[in-house]
């Protein structure tokens, strides 16, 4: 902490300052160093927020002398080459997807998060809706009895926060790697919460906590710079903390299979005509895209030219990751200007200030009462 003085996280100086946090099941439990969670933790210290975004562990990436494999192998891969090198070769891999600069990893294993959410109390978190997986694995390649979590606030010991923040086939729409994302969120913030209330200003204090978890953590976060994060990170409100996963969405990225015959495997990679320099583009403003994603809005698009052609530079709404349906036109008379109809009746201001950003339209002061869709744009001869 002396030696650290008032130097700044590699990062802040920009704005922005981003973390690889890791997760996986570590001695006793099969495949101990592949990395169960992935996410980068991206702060911006000028707005105040954070985007916790989710690598899904089946995202295939280009590894030094292994070729392509899972992004969930690169820890285990260094760590077995060279012990303590795991967390920068992850990092280092995950930079190669995202684009972004990654200075900083904390990775933990199981034991080691049950015994952290533990040594703080336990986390007080709100289940926002009642699910119930029944297949939850144990240590080997078994099942536990079917786990079920009642929606409203709960105080998780650290095996229940374990299995509330793993969860991968929950009923009730809590199976997709989205929801998994807003639940791993909600443990991250409720820990955050409770350390908070510790004095890490305070040498002993910090150095008592990291000693608790010597066998289970690991990180390159030197104390005075952990001390200077926990400051940054201090009065972030939860409503500033979004959940973003780069799972297959739009015809951004996909899902698919490599390999042949017995050693077909299933991969989430950059869509047929996407490259890696696209998801880049697409992550170049996360926390806009945190947002928009978080408003989930619909669209729907109506031609009413009928050249097929106008319809190119709207589909790169796809791409932007929003649900966007294409529907014939429903009137006989073309529109001489393309309108845009609020149906979300103002619910919706990050998807309707990208739009105005990026798209040219004269928005309607009704909505459009033949569609549920949050947004009807119908495209006019202006268009053409």
């Amino acid at each position: 902490l002396i030696v650290g003085g008032d130097k700044t996280l590699i990062g802040e100086d920009d704005g922005k300052v981003n973390i690889l946090l890791l997760g996986m099941g570590g001695p006793g439990h099969d495949g101990p160093l592949l990395t169960d969670t992935m996410i980068v933790a991206s702060f911006n210290t000028d707005t105040k927020e954070v985007v916790l975004i989710s690598i899904p562990r089946d995202f295939v990436v280009l590894l030094a002398d292994q070729g392509f494999r899972k992004i969930n192998s690169a820890y285990a891969y260094a760590e077995l080459a060279e012990p303590g090198s795991g967390g920068i070769v992850a990092a280092a891999a995950v930079e190669k997807i995202t684009g972004l600069t990654i200075p900083y990893y904390a990775s933990i294993d199981f034991k080691g998060f049950v015994k952290a959410v533990d040594h703080v109390g336990g986390v007080d978190v709100t289940i926002d809706r009642t699910f119930t997986d029944t297949q939850y694995p144990d240590e080997k390649n078994w099942y536990l009895e079917p786990v079920t979590f009642r929606a409203g606030p709960e105080l998780m010991t650290g095996q229940r926060a374990l299995i509330f923040a793993r969860s991968r086939h929950g009923t009730n729409n809590e199976g997709s790697d989205f929801a998994r994302s807003e639940r791993q969120k909600k443990i991250i913030l409720a820990f955050k919460d409770k350390v908070a209330k510790l004095n890490l200003s305070d040498l002993k204090t910090l150095n008592n906590l990291l000693n608790d978890f010597t066998e289970n953590f690991r990180t390159n976060l030197e104390p005075y710079e952990i001390k200077r994060l926990a400051e940054l990170t201090s009065n972030i409100q939860s409503d500033s903390v979004y959940s973003l996963s780069l799972a297959p969405q739009g015809n951004l990225i996909c899902d698919g299979v490599i390999g042949e015959y017995e050693n077909r495997a299933y991969v989430i990679q950059p869509c047929e005509g996407k490259t890696l320099s696209d998801i880049h583009e697409f992550l170049s403003d996360v926390v806009l895209v945190a947002k928009l994603k978080k408003e989930e809005a619909k669209i729907e698009i109506q031609n009413s030219t009928g050249k097929a052609y106008v319809l190119d530079s709207w589909r790169a709404l796809q791409t932007a990751g929003f649900d966007i349906t294409i529907k014939s036109f429903q009137s006989r008379t073309p529109y001489d200007r393309t309108i845009l109809y609020d149906n979300s009746g103002g619910q919706k201001p990050k998807t309707l200030e990208y739009l105005q950003n990026n798209f040219n339209f004269t928005k309607a002061d009704i909505p459009y009462s033949q569609s549920t869709a949050d947004f009807v744009i119908i495209l006019g001869k202006d268009a053409l």
